[in-house]
């Protein structure tokens, strides 16, 4: 992808910039485990009675 925007940047110059800016950043996936983390502190032995809306509301609010 990168290597398109780059010999195509003439036709699209801002479109280009941002693919650039933005394609180049790596993948990370510290993010994800840090939610699967943090869902695995919420659903413990004393919490296994949780159900599916109140998890997720609480696994929301965590991430704030």
């Amino acid at each position: 992808p990168l290597d398109y925007w780059k010999s195509n940047a003439a036709r699209f110059p801002v479109l280009a910039l941002i693919a650039r800016k933005y394609l180049g950043i790596p993948a990370s996936s510290a993010a994800s485990e840090r939610f699967f983390s943090q869902g695995a502190l919420i659903m413990s032995k004393l919490r296994n009675r949780l159900n599916k809306s109140t998890f997720e509301i609480i696994s929301c609010l965590k991430s704030w």
